[in-house]
């Protein structure tokens, strides 16, 4: 028997796939993974074992011929070396290859392993991948360093309006009670004490991300604003990639990976597209074929010797199972 195993582990959940000859075996989601993340190194990699652990209960390790890990937070040599240190420790049998969380979502996003992959989750990041072999990946490291587009952006932002419109300092906004509803506060008082003095966990305030979505698909322009700025941040990070590939009239996919993507409104996803579109009509930009914890498997196996479209055609039936 041989087996592959496919990780996908980011800052707010881990999914991990066991898999023999392009078949399932066995699905675990796990906690985060990003040791960028409130968990810390160590805490994140204990996260990733108990999840490796439990996705290869009931088989024999040795069967496992090689897992690809795909964890955001995977930005340097450095930051490999030191994930690895700890989890060799903890799962000495186990032998993996770590890759940034771009990597699989690109591969198992598009139809070829090519184009550009756009992440919108937590965090922001985006990876473009020419047929001529050449790469170029932009973002992932904050909004310092120029990224604008995750998760934890928006959250912000939301705080940032709803503050403002609380105290008269900008317009009226739906959010401003979504705000409160979200975080279980009476009040902005109690907010800003809750915040100052940190008793609330940092991944409460992903709640106000769907609450944006919410507000915009009630039409509120706030709402509506913060979604275009975003889509708009993103859709120049794209068109940076594609001018850095050369992609200039030569048709290409642009992968969109992530929970944002789908939210309720449609404003992020329809403006990004008309933006994108304006510069490279021809890009062709699709939800993921495959999702990014596939992506891993299907590196996992393409590095083992096996047929990735072979593999990529037997696992789209089942990819509604992740």
């Amino acid at each position: 028997m041989t087996l592959y195993i496919g990780v996908d582990g980011g800052a707010s959940k881990t999914d991990v796939v066991l898999a023999q000859d392009g078949k399932l075996l066995n699905i675990v989601h796990g906690g985060p993974s990003n040791p960028q993340g409130p968990l810390g190194l160590e805490g994140a990699m204990d996260q990733l074992a108990q999840s490796l652990s439990l996705v290869i209960q009931g088989y024999d390790p040795k069967d496992v011929k090689g897992a690809v890990l795909g964890l955001a937070g995977a930005d340097f040599p450095e930051d490999i070396a030191a994930m690895s240190k700890q989890l060799t420790h903890l799962l000495p049998w186990l032998s993996y290859t770590i890759v940034n969380d771009t990597e699989i979502a690109l591969l198992g996003g598009s139809r070829q392993g090519y184009g550009i992959a756009v992440i919108c989750g937590t965090s922001t990041n985006v990876l473009g991948i020419h047929p001529n072999g050449q790469r170029c990946q932009i973002g992932g490291l904050g909004y310092e360093m120029g990224d604008f587009g995750g998760g934890a952006d928006l959250a912000r932002e939301v705080l940032h309006v709803a503050f403002r419109s609380h105290e008269g300092r900008g317009p009226k906004t739906i959010l401003e009670d979504a705000v409160l509803r979200k975080l279980g506060q009476n009040s902005y008082e109690d907010l800003k004490r809750a915040m100052y003095f940190h008793t609330i966990h940092p991944f409460a305030f992903l709640a106000l991300v769907p609450a944006c979505f919410e507000a915009a698909n009630q039409n509120d322009h706030v709402a509506i604003d913060l979604l275009q700025s975003m889509a708009q941040s993103l859709a120049q990070t794209v068109i940076a990639a594609a001018n850095q590939l050369s992609w200039h009239n030569d048709p290409f996919e642009v992968i969109l990976v992530g929970s944002l993507w789908e939210g309720v409104s449609p404003v992020l996803q329809n403006h990004f597209r008309e933006l994108v579109h304006a510069q490279f009509p021809l890009s062709d930009i699709h939800l993921p074929l495959l999702p990014p914890v596939l992506g891993a498997l299907l590196q996992a196996a393409q590095l083992g010797g096996e047929l990735v479209d072979e593999w990529r055609s037997k696992l789209i039936p089942q990819a509604q199972h992740i």
